[in-house]
């Protein structure tokens, strides 16, 4: 998106990359998370059980704000754009 938009083949405001790449990174906390868990689940020890919960509270942690991130800038986007398709009263 950036690309395009930097080329001119696209017009992509920098919100609108941000959200897109917050969703591919959300998604690809997500995969790293489901890898970690099946690279234990064959066969764990305490010490990589113990390093998996941890790195699934930190990965979690990290997705829950990234949403909550992306959430509130797609509002501000909706707010932005209904503002700008309403008409001034």
């Amino acid at each position: 998106m950036y690309a395009l938009s930097l080329l001119g083949l696209r017009n992509y405001t920098n919100t609108q990359i941000r959200l897109h790449l917050g969703q591919y990174l959300a998604l690809g906390i997500d995969f790293q998370l489901g890898s970690d868990i099946l690279g234990t689940a064959v066969s764990p020890t305490f010490e990589e059980v113990v390093l998996l919960a941890a790195i699934v509270v930190i990965r979690t942690v990290l997705n829950y704000f990234l949403s909550k991130e992306l959430e509130r800038e797609r509002k501000e986007v909706e707010s932005y754009t209904q503002r700008d398709v309403l008409p001034n009263q």
